[in-house]
């Protein structure tokens, strides 16, 4: 799942976003704040596409808790950390150049797992949008992972998740209550290259991805104030 990146300022602030991605994944978040400085989160994420050969699904959730602080009328940082699990399937024929070097045509990938992950961002709220960046690192470890019914021998993994985001819209316009959200982020392991040395299997696992997203935050706070003004 891509950074979290609550844009609240105050205790009783919430926000609801809703999201699709590209690749066809769904994503869903709520997060509150009870206290000055303090957000609760939850999400949860749906996967399921077929192209030609290849099929993927992938089930996720996560809770969260974090941090968030003002640095000036217009910036606002925060950061994050959490617990996360999963369960996905991925499907696909090989290549001409991948089946010289493995002796079967498909690989059918089928993994559960749990995450831990901190997350930071930073954003700037201007006239008539907000931009930021964040950062997300986090740790996979899979309770089961197999490939065609055998099992993968990867225990763990370690991924880095930067990313820039635009919301459109601000607290002054016409929509208060909510906010136009397109973000980008690249995923990878660190050590992706050793591996995909090692084994194709860990490659296939390690390897880099682009995620783009478009999504609507829906701030309810908001409401009353939109309606008084």
């Amino acid at each position: 799942m891509q950074p979290a990146t609550p844009l609240l300022r105050a205790k009783g602030e919430a926000e609801v976003t809703a999201s699709a991605y590209l690749s066809g994944r769904l994503e869903g978040s709520a997060a509150y704040s009870p206290l000055n400085h303090l957000v609760v989160r939850a999400a949860g994420g749906l996967t399921t596409t077929q192209k030609d050969s290849a099929v993927f699904s992938n089930r996720q959730f996560e809770l969260s808790l974090g941090t968030y602080r003002q640095l000036g009328p217009e910036w606002l940082v925060g950061g994050s950390g959490g617990y996360g699990r999963g369960e996905g399937h991925r499907n696909f024929r090989l290549g001409r150049a991948e089946l010289l070097s493995d002796t079967t045509t498909y690989r059918r990938y089928a993994a559960r797992y749990h995450t831990l992950f901190t997350d930071i961002f930073l954003a700037h709220e201007g006239n008539w949008s907000t931009w930021g960046v964040a950062y997300r690192l986090s740790q996979v470890r899979f309770g089961f992972l197999t490939n065609n019914g055998q099992p993968v021998p990867l225990r763990r993994m370690t991924r880095n998740e930067p990313m820039v985001f635009v919301r459109l819209s601000n607290r002054q316009g016409i929509m208060r209550w909510g906010q136009l959200q397109l973000a980008s982020s690249f995923s990878w392991s660190s050590d992706y290259i050793g591996s995909s040395l090692n084994s194709p299997e860990r490659a296939d696992l390690k390897e880099g991805r682009i995620f783009t997203s478009v999504g609507l935050v829906i701030y309810p706070h908001r409401f009353g104030r939109a309606a008084d003004k």
